[in-house]
């Protein structure tokens, strides 16, 4: 679960870890009113989105540049949250599509003496935290670290006892912190930890860390929590309900299938998730723009299997759907395609269908697909499959049954002709 920056920053309210003053804001009235409740002279206007690069980032089809924006009157507040609200955020995290912006969060801008970083994050080759100190901050400082790897430092991280002392001590003194910064990065350290480890989280990062008066204060920050402890964090499960794109998500989970919105065109469901990973790679790789990573379980029913269906059908701007299935085991062809078929009956197909079965009873599930539903263009392989799904996509066109006995035709001619030329 990856969290807005204000819903990061309440958390860190709750374990008295400073923040700037700031309301969240759904319409730019919203957003003025915020500015004014808050007082002040000068206000951040932020895009909220669960990607970061904001600041850096463009909306899609405006000539607009950054999701941050320094303000210095009340009119401006609200004009900045106009021109954000409602339109795509593209940062280097979100893909070519970008995000909506649903909620702008206004916030009084802060003076700062010195802008730092601290991150906590789960090493899983180690299988524990680590808190990574630097004396740099704000926008660009992963590419600042990329080039300065001295300019970062390791500490080991216990959630029981908090970070090493000794590691974080050496940090601190080497990157040239005065006694009464270095105690307020070393309190703000372990309350990190403490959140960390009570809502159960894998990821906390504030940057930039603001320093001034030897207090830190959190400008920035962002909260990846444990999808699989949510069912113990109350907090968080509010958290997620206040986001409509959170139905989505919690509908899979509760009918025991994995998905993610990814923003493309291309709708896809596989099972399995080395199988839905290729799937993905193979549809960018030929130009496609995949909308989502779905992965059933081997197990799965025809129940199940509709349950995918619907979903993917009830997205935006979906212009084909690819099926991609490898029966092994368990997994029966047959029962995709009699989810398919059932789907098709109730709400016929409206978008171009690209399937690919292969495996257990997959010659069954085809032949029915073949004789039921025509329209369906049939993929012998994962390759011609997504090849085929994203020049659907581009046409927006149902594949006309003649055009696919074509296509097969000439697999099947080419086919014959590399055995006749092996043969030769």
């Amino acid at each position: 679960m990856n969290l807005h920056e204000y819903q990061a920053k309440a958390l860190l309210r709750d374990y008295g870890i400073k923040i700037p003053e700031g309301r969240v804001a759904e319409s730019p009235e919203e957003a003025e009113a915020a500015a004014r409740e808050i007082g002040g002279e000068e206000w951040m206007v932020k895009a909220q989105i669960p990607a970061g690069g904001r600041a850096e980032g463009t909306f899609k089809g405006q000539d607009l540049k950054s999701g941050i924006r320094t303000v210095k009157t009340l009119v401006n507040v609200g004009a900045d949250a106009r021109s954000m609200l409602g339109r795509n955020l593209i940062t280097a995290q979100t893909g070519p599509e970008g995000m909506p912006v649903e909620r702008v969060y206004v916030e009084l801008a802060v003076k700062v003496d010195r802008e730092v970083s601290l991150s906590l994050l789960m090493d899983e080759f180690n299988q524990s935290f680590v808190l990574l100190v630097s004396p740099e901050g704000g926008t660009g400082i992963e590419d600042s670290l990329t080039h300065r790897p001295d300019a970062v430092a390791a500490v080991p991280v216990s959630l029981a006892q908090g970070p090493d002392a000794a590691v974080l001590d050496a940090a601190l003194e080497r990157y040239g912190f005065p006694e009464n910064q270095a105690e307020s990065m070393r309190d703000l350290a372990r309350k990190m930890v403490a959140l960390a480890r009570e809502r159960d989280l894998t990821l906390l990062e504030i940057n930039p860390v603001g320093i001034t008066d030897g207090e830190c204060i959190a400008l920035d920050a962002k909260i990846i929590a444990d999808d699989n402890a949510l069912y113990r964090q109350e907090t968080l499960l509010r958290m997620e309900a206040e986001e409509p794109a959170s139905g989505n998500r919690r509908r899979a989970s509760s009918d025991g299938f994995n998905y993610i919105r990814m923003g493309g065109d291309i709708a896809c469901m596989t099972v399995g998730a080395g199988l839905s990973m290729a799937t993905l790679d193979a549809l960018v790789h030929f130009g496609g723009r995949p909308a989502n990573f779905l992965d059933l379980p081997p197990d799965s029913k025809v129940n199940r299997v509709t349950s995918a269906l619907e979903l993917l059908l009830g997205g935006d701007g979906i212009r084909c759907l690819f099926i991609n299935v490898f029966g092994g085991g368990i997994m029966r062809c047959d029962t995709v395609s009699d989810a398919i078929q059932v789907i098709n009956r109730v709400r016929p197909f409206r978008v171009p269908l690209v399937v690919r079965l292969a495996g257990t009873n997959s010659e069954l599930a085809n032949r029915r697909l073949r004789e039921g539903m025509p329209g369906v263009v049939l993929a012998p392989n994962l390759a011609e499959g997504a090849q085929l799904a994203v020049q659907l996509a581009r046409t927006g066109k149902t594949a006309d049954p003649r055009a696919q006995e074509g296509w097969l035709q000439k697999i099947i001619q080419r086919v014959s002709g590399q055995v006749q030329e092996g043969r030769g």
